[in-house]
């Protein structure tokens, strides 16, 4: 019988659909006599060079057919594409015929201008087989399809560039409610995926310690091998160690692409005096990199990365011990310009061969010294003390048994050992780091038992004192081997050489990406949270605006009488307010963004001109009197001093109004909810220390050296220098000790459920506190949890023009108690063709739950609400889904917000599926949920913690309904789980 049922309702609903889908193409099909029914009716397009070029393309020889037979779903998707400011081609048809804005004409390349009325297939063959599949799966989902990082190669600079691209491709329906077409939006990543593919071969140069030894050319020529796009040729001259000043001598050592004995890399040249191949541009090259053309000397090289040559060789010298070393030859990639990038990317590679190539010749240079020193040993003790003493190595003579015979001086400097020690066993080992005795001892086992070498890298219990931050333990790599007499070991040699300076360097680079990395997370957090914050609103604005748009047809369908127009006009007045709230909301996010940008780049200037404080605290008040009517909290100002209300002074308005917005911003949203809601401004004059102004332990925020106090040479006398003080007090929800250590902090809010709980961005008060600074103020808190919070800051200021004393003033706002607005509209039914879904909406925005709930209900569904993810598994408790409540609530469908606090809509909905798979819930809980969190990492994280599907904020009702519909006939249509069934 259940499986009856189901199949009647599935018909019911097909019929529904079919008469759902007619209505709908009544409705919007355009009436004939349209403009857009005219037969030239590209006429109507603006009037640009690129649309005259549009109109002259045979498009009767094309697919699509002559313009005057396009239908009108086409013919308005041209409009919108031709009228797109951003780049955007539409592809129409089951050709996909391409139709392009001026904007997409240097993405499109060569293809421009045969690629306007081609098909997408023969217009971009060469990536047409990863698009198909793109096409077929966005017209089967009706959702975009994305693509990432695609690469295409453009012609423009006049020669052909390596580019990518990320873009998507939207599925557009025409009249008849199918796909007919796509609208392709893209933008170009080449610069940041190009950086990334050199910044990734510069790291492993850092990273790899193969390439810290005698072996580096062909490792690292192996290396730049493997990235033959930007090295698409490479040669490595070193000069020979013996050469002296004017007859320098270079060896290849390494090269890629270039064939052996090719005339342009000689093997072995005198840098001052060859003219052979290369080598007159290496002397050319001795002090800084050059770029040369490329010219007949490089013929007959098999070029690496494309089919055509370099059109550019980068000659690269290295250095170490503050002198050259060699070069490196680079070809650069032939289809990226000659540009400011190319250059840095030639100086980081420069930088870093010079790096590797010092590191080696320090060590060749140390063993080098130890066996010219231990083929000394062969001669006489005397004569090894004497060089020993001598060294720029530190050495050290061992007994077998571990005591030191003798040392020479650079050993007990390096150690900062005495030489007065009495000789103990193993007392050399005393000189390293507790954590790398293990290693030592090691050494020393290895050494003794037989090892001819041993080398070793250790810590030293010396701190080095790097030129920057703070002391650490100082490095040696130690080589040691035993000496022998007439073939037998009698005693041990051991060098060491500092390698401090080298290691600290390499902590400050892997410091340096660390601290990257950390500064691109912070701004992926930053750009979650102002886009979380500007879409929330959004969704509230756009259903709003259309619950207006709709009420007049309403009040029609149902005639119209006054009282239905009174409700009508109730209701958009109260629409219209929320999308003023909402508006003012992103404007503040907006602002704030802004202001941050001008303070980062020092383009924030700050301007005094004569200025009443009491006006300016007065008008700024005034600003909020609407709200703070509307919350019914009494607000009011008042002058420390009397005197302060006639004084003039000189300092920035429109800066210390922004801190003072602020602060009553933070107060209202802290306070609103609050049984007593209060706010204080009090403000004054101090002439001298302006923090003792303030009442209370004030905790001051840090103050940051880099802003610019507003003081100039052609400030007034330093004698009049003033300070204003400004404090804001209020009732609100107050703060913990934990909760103001962060509170100033670009991007950080007092703990984590703040943005959740009452919005903002985090920057508000670590604005305020850049603009104090700048103002030569400070800004602070004093607050306790659960007894409201007073913020205070001061700036500097100069005496101005007096004027005549006017009254202090105190504002205060009564609030008589607003008129209930009548509820007689929403008993009129509202006449869809949708059946009676059973929603439960679990939302904790009470704007956007209150919208979405009524629209809804107008669209004749029955909502539960849920202002959270715990309080929406208790809902669940109370429906049939519950095994143990058969007889409870119907439920077809929950949309699920994300951000909530208490439990969030991921955890929430983990619970629910945890909660079917042990049968606690019967059958499968239909989920949508809709989040402002529109990232695809986001999405796809939601999509995996068991959500059905995923509608982003801002979004219409309509194209939730349509979502909801489509997620339900889908279960109609699965099998229905057995249920038991109870009279």
């Amino acid at each position: 019988m259940a499986v009856a049922d189901a199949n009647n309702t599935d018909t019911d609903t097909d019929t529904d659909t079919d008469l759902e889908s007619d209505q709908r193409q009544q409705c919007i099909v355009p009436s004939p006599t349209s403009p857009l029914f005219h037969p030239e009716w590209e006429t109507l397009l603006p009037s640009t060079d690129h649309i005259r070029f549009f109109a002259s393309v045979d498009w009767a020889a094309s697919p699509l057919g002559p313009l005057s037979t396009w239908d009108a779903a086409l013919r308005l998707q041209t409009f919108a594409v031709m009228s797109d400011s951003q780049a955007g081609c539409l592809y129409w048809g089951p050709q996909k015929v391409a139709i392009y804005n001026e904007a997409f004409v240097p993405l499109a390349g060569k293809a421009h201008p045969m690629l306007m009325g081609l098909a997408f297939e023969v217009g971009f063959p060469e990536i047409w087989p990863q698009i198909k599949v793109v096409f077929e799966a966005a017209e089967v989902s009706g959702l975009a399809g994305d693509v990432y990082e695609i690469e295409l190669f453009v012609e423009r600079n006049h020669f052909m560039e390596e580019a990518f691209f990320t873009g998507n491709f939207n599925p557009i329906r025409g009249f008849s409610s199918k796909v007919e077409g796509f609208y392709n939006t893209v933008h170009e990543v080449t610069k940041q995926k190009i950086t990334q593919r050199r910044t990734t071969l510069l790291n492993r140069m850092v990273g790899s310690t193969r390439l810290h030894s005698e072996n580096y050319p062909a490792l690292l020529m192996t290396l730049l091998a493997e990235y033959e796009r930007d090295i698409s040729m490479a040669l490595l001259y070193e000069i020979d160690d013996y050469s002296v000043p004017g007859s320098q001598i270079v060896n290849l050592r390494g090269q890629i692409a270039v064939p052996q004995n090719h005339p342009i890399a000689p093997k072995m040249a005198n840098l001052h005096n060859s003219m052979e191949g290369i080598i007159p541009c290496l002397r050319q090259a001795q002090d800084e990199i050059i770029d040369i053309p490329v010219d007949n000397k490089f013929a007959d090289i098999p070029w690496r990365g494309f089919s055509e040559g370099s059109r550019c060789i980068s000659i690269l010298p290295f250095f170490g011990g503050g002198k050259l070393l060699g070069f490196l030859v680079v070809g650069a990639n032939p289809r990226r310009p000659i540009d400011d990038d190319h250059h840095q990317f030639m100086r980081d590679l420069a930088s870093k061969v010079s790096s590797i190539a010092n590191s080696v010749v320090s060590v060749e240079e140390a063993q080098r010294r130890a066996e010219q020193l231990e083929k000394k040993l062969e001669d006489s003790d005397k004569k090894i003390r004497h060089m020993a003493q001598n060294a720029t190595i530190g050495m050290l003579r061992l007994s077998v048994d571990g005591r030191i015979l003798w040392a020479n001086d650079q050993y007990y400097e390096l150690t900062g050992k005495s030489i007065q020690a009495v000789p103990q066993r193993f007392q050399f080992l005393d000189s390293f780091l507790g954590e790398d005795l293990e290693n030592a001892v090691s050494a020393w086992n290895r050494l003794s038992e037989g090892e001819e070498k041993v080398s070793v890298e250790l810590r030293l219990k010396k701190m080095f004192i790097p030129p920057i931050g703070e002391p650490e333990p100082g490095c040696i790599t130690s080589t040691s081997f035993p000496y022998k007499e007439d073939g037998r070991t009698t005693s041990f040699m051991m060098y060491m050489s500092e390698i401090s300076a080298l290691k600290w360097a390499e902590q400050a680079e892997a410091r340096k990406a660390e601290d990257a990395f950390e500064a691109k997370k912070q701004q992926e957090e930053f750009i979650d949270i102002v886009s979380h914050e500007m879409r929330n609103p959004l969704a509230a604005i756009l259903m709003s605006a259309d619950s207006i748009t709709k009420s007049m047809a309403e009040v029609r369908e149902r005639e119209i009488t006054e009282g239905r127009l009174l409700v009508a006009l109730h209701s958009n007045v109260d629409s219209a307010n929320t999308i003023v709230k909402c508006a003012n909301h992103q404007k503040r996010i907006v602002d704030d963004v802004l202001t941050l940008s001008k303070l980062q780049y020092m383009m924030l200037a700050i301007t005094p001109e004569p200025t009443q404080v009491q006006e300016l605290v007065d008008s700024t008040l005034k600003m909020f009197e609407s709200d703070l009517q509307e919350k019914k909290i009494t607000a009011t100002a008042s002058a420390e001093n009397e005197r302060i209300n006639a004084d003039w002074v000189s300092c920035d308005p429109s800066r210390l109004t922004q801190i003072i917005v602020n602060f009553l911003t933070n107060a209202i949203k802290f306070t609103k909810d609050e049984s007593r809601r209060d706010i204080r401004i009090k403000y004054g004059i101090a002439t001298s220390e302006p923090r003792a102004a303030f009442r209370g332990d004030i905790t001051w925020a840090p103050v940051d050296s880099t802003s610019a106090s507003p003081r100039s040479s052609l400030d007034p006398d330093p004698g009049q220098l003033i300070y204003l003080t400004f404090s804001v007090e209020d009732s609100g929800v107050g703060m913990d000790s934990v909760d103001m250590q962060n509170l100033f902090s670009r991007f950080t809010q007092a703990n984590t459920k703040t943005s959740i709980k009452y919005g903002g961005s985090g920057l508000g008060l670590f604005i305020c506190k850049r603009l104090a600074e700048k103002m030569g103020g400070e800004i602070g808190v004093v607050s306790t949890k659960g007894n409201g919070s007073t913020f205070v800051f001061y700036i500097e200021a100069h005496r101005a023009v007096l004027e005549e004393n006017k009254p202090s003033a105190v504002i205060e706002f009564p609030f008589p108690p607003r008129p209930k607005s009548s509820q007689a509209g929403s008993k009129v039914p509202l006449k869809l063709d949708l059946s009676n879904i059973q929603v439960l909406l679990v939302e904790d925005n009470v704007v956007n739950q209150t919208i979405l709930a009524k629209q809804l209900i107008k669209a004749g569904c029955t909502v539960t609400i849920a202002n959270h993810g715990l309080e929406a598994l208790e809902r669940l408790r109370e429906t049939r889904l519950w095994h143990e409540n058969l007889d409870g609530k119907k439920l077809d469908i929950v949309l699920m917000d994300w951000e909530m606090p208490v439990m969030d809509g991921l955890t929430c909905t983990k619970e629910i599926r945890m909660l079917e798979r042990t049968g606690q819930l019967i059958g499968h809980v239909e989920i949508i949920a809709t989040t402002a969190n529109a990232r695809s990492e986001q999405l796809q994280k939601a999509l995996e913690s068991g959500i059905d599907s995923v509608i982003s904020k801002p979004f219409l009702v309509n194209d939730l309904l349509k979502q909801m519909r489509e997620r339900l006939s889908k279960v109609n249509v699965r099998a229905a789980p057995p249920r038991v069934m109870t009279s």
